[in-house]
């Protein structure tokens, strides 16, 4: 891991296993050594491995692991790995058994100090506040990520306002010439904000609308008094974005999709 800057230590273990979030309404699948969850709606979908963490052999564990996915039924697991994973030697294993890596991300810190990318012509940034929203949110997720579709809208939509409420999370809602082409969120706990979840419609992109998500996310940052924002990003995508911003690089992340049948 490179040298980074001083960033507090509830910065940098947002980045790490402490920090992962399953999605909503994945289960967790039970092992003591590695967080796993799964769909039960979409039984095709892959297994997430979302972090391990052991002083046991990387071939034990690996054999171990495959085992516990394929008897729970799942067809094929994302395996992610950080720079706190452990053990050591497990990354290449799961590779050298045929694992595809579908994701390389670059994670990034910031101080929260009033700077704020250009917002460009034609582009408007808007809080989720309602259904209409809430139909972007999700409809712009399942296009570019394959998010699963949430099961009840309105119960998902309570729970954005909750967070809104409580000033502990916000969506925002990216606009092109008048129509929705972009979301992301921002979780304001602890004094760091959260740069997660940003997708743009491919339509829409080199357009200047993430760097627009990004200016409302970090003025809600600052809103919240929050001190320092943190995010990841693909290497071809925001990451040249978020560099000129002046992010600065302390970790990496890559997932690797195998198949357990």
């Amino acid at each position: 891991m490179p040298e980074v800057p001083p960033f507090p230590d509830v910065v940098l273990q947002a980045i790490t296993r402490h920090g992962v979030v399953p999605g909503r309404g994945y289960v967790t699948l039970g092992h003591e050594d590695a967080l796993i969850t799964h769909y039960p709606p979409e039984p095709e979908r892959a297994f997430v491995v979302h972090w391990t963490r052991s002083q046991r052999e990387p071939a034990e564990l690996f054999g171990e692991l495959t085992a516990h996915l394929r008897d729970a039924g799942a067809r094929s697991a994302q395996w992610w790995f950080r720079d706190d994973s452990s053990p050591v030697g497990l990354e290449e294993l799961v590779l050298a058994a045929g694992a595809t890596t579908v994701e390389d991300q670059v994670c990034l810190a910031r101080a929260v100090d009033g700077r704020l990318p250009v917002i460009a012509p034609g582009v408007r940034v808007t809080l989720l506040e309602d259904a209409a929203g809430l139909d972007a949110m999700v409809d712009i997720g399942v296009g570019v990520f394959d998010d699963p579709e949430p099961a009840d809208r309105a119960e998902l939509l309570a729970e954005v306002l909750d967070d809104l409420e409580r000033a502990s999370a916000a969506w925002v809602i990216g606009w092109l010439d008048g129509v929705p082409v972009g979301r992301a969120r921002v979780g304001l706990e602890h004094g760091v904000a959260a740069l997660v979840g940003a997708a743009v419609l491919s339509q829409a992109r080199r357009r200047g609308v993430y760097a627009a998500m990004l200016a409302a996310r970090l003025d809600l940052a600052s809103t919240a008094r929050c001190h320092t924002a943190v995010t990841k990003a693909r290497r071809t995508q925001s990451l040249p974005v978020l560099l000129r911003e002046g992010f600065t690089v302390i970790g990496h992340e890559r997932a690797h999709l195998l198949a357990t049948t």
